[in-house]
């Protein structure tokens, strides 16, 4: 399973290797890492790493100052704010040579058994210098990759470790990775990726486990998209008390530590009944909150960037929204920067609120742009692009649990193409996000 497998054990050994490291070096800079958990100093490593080119290539040196004979060991992964890559068309198309080294370096591939490369070597007491290649595919994408170096003397436990980062230099942008949430019947949270799509997005077992309690809440929205990054508007969840809570994105690289402790929003909130994320529809660079009251008036709850208090006075939006049973933003996909809103209503017609950058007047007039058949679906939300080709793409899922993608186009008049499949069979999940 993708939670408890390769891909989650290379990020928290890159949490490991960043919380032991001397040193972390930057890209194209040599130095020296290398401290033993220990105290003792099994290794220190001087790391020549520089940017290679798309369609070119380069050098990378490290010099390894040994205490004694023993095991080197390099891995490539990408670096913070990059999502994980598909190995098979991405991380290969870094094409990394073969080490070499000078007398008494023994150098030879070893790649984990998901296909990761890892690269090993002995090395002799004393100093050696090993050198490789890096000759990134024409194609491909503008990546930062983190290269971590550790050295365990023969007999010791004693592991010393090093990082440098590097960047593929090219014009073409590396596609976020987005987290889709469910939660279950029993109130735990998990989340799914969106990228790479070598899996099923919302496949059984493809998931991270975010803990329980969330059955406590009967509404639960993203403000904005969650990258795999962890960065992101962050969620807010409703007890049926009326009690609104903020769970701040943590912003800090992992599969598992997605929030921050909790801040209380304040009470009242049993009074609308529907509370959702719409992304930063104000052009102030926060995400925002929507929120229609029983009389359904819609109500703008401006995002301030303070985690202590994340939404200013409300602004009325306008009347009439009784007429919706769904509603999901945070995407743009009109093209034009601003975050959207999807809004369906009880005949099964999907409408297009384009976002206007105005918070006294958020949304463009309502563009019809599903005549009918949307009431098949059971969820329709908005994690982010759904492909590299995509821009503001809706996932909804059909009353047999199969998941569809509608991918953006960024024309207002016709925002989202023809659906292609996402998954068949996903988690039966009560809530989405």
């Amino acid at each position: 399973m993708r939670g408890q497998g390769r891909t989650g054990s290379a990020r928290m050994r890159s949490a490991a290797v960043a919380a032991t490291a001397a040193a972390l070096l930057a890209a194209g800079t040599g130095g020296v890492a290398g401290a033993a958990p220990n105290g003792a100093t099994a290794a220190t490593f001087t790391l020549g790493m520089p940017d290679a080119p798309a369609g070119g290539g380069v050098t990378h040196t490290v010099k390894v100052n040994a205490s004694a004979n023993g095991r080197f060991e390099l891995t490539m992964e990408p670096a913070e704010g990059f999502r994980w890559w598909n190995l098979d068309t991405e991380a290969s198309a870094l094409n990394r040579g073969r080490l070499t080294g000078g007398p008494g370096v023994t150098c030879w591939e070893e790649p984990f058994d998901n296909g990761e490369q890892r690269a090993l070597c002995d090395v002799p007491a004393g100093t050696s210098t090993l050198t490789y290649s890096v000759r990134p595919a024409a194609g491909m994408e503008a990546w930062g990759i983190e290269a971590n170096v550790s050295f365990r003397p023969e007999g010791s436990t004693a592991t010393s470790t090093g990082q440098a980062v590097f960047h593929v230099l090219s014009d073409d942008r590396v596609e976020m990775s987005y987290r889709v949430f469910g939660r279950d019947s029993a109130g735990r949270l998990y989340s799914h990726e969106t990228l790479p799509q070598e899996w099923e997005p919302l496949a059984p077992g493809m998931r991270w486990d975010h803990g329980s309690g969330w059955g406590a809440f009967d509404a639960v929205t993203k403000l904005s998209p969650i990258g795999v990054d962890n960065r992101g508007g962050g969620v807010v969840a409703r007890e049926p008390s009326g009690t609104l809570w903020y769970y701040p994105a943590s912003g800090v690289k992992g599969m598992r530590n997605v929030f921050k402790p909790r801040v209380r929003v304040g009470t009242g909130w049993s009074a609308h009944t529907s509370v959702r994320g719409t992304g930063d529809v104000t052009g102030d660079g926060h995400a925002d909150l929507v929120a229609r009251d029983k009389a359904g008036v819609l109500w703008l709850y401006r995002g301030t960037g303070v985690e202590e208090a994340p939404f200013a006075a409300r602004t009325r939006v306008g009347s009439g929204w009784q007429v919706y049973n769904a509603l999901t933003g945070g995407v743009d996909s009109t093209g034009d920067g601003i975050a959207d809103l999807f809004a369906r209503d009880t005949a099964g017609a999907l409408w297009l609120y384009r976002g206007t950058g105005n918070a006294a007047r958020p949304y463009a007039p309502r563009i019809k742009v599903g005549r009918s058949g949307w009431n098949a679906y059971t969820a329709i939300i908005a994690p982010g692009d759904g492909s590299p080709a995509g821009r503001g793409a809706l996932l909804v899922r059909d009353k047999a649990g199969t998941l569809y993608w509608y991918d953006g186009t960024g024309v207002a008049t016709a925002p989202l193409k023809a659906r292609r499949p996402a998954g068949q069979g996903s988690q039966p999940y009560n809530a989405w996000m």
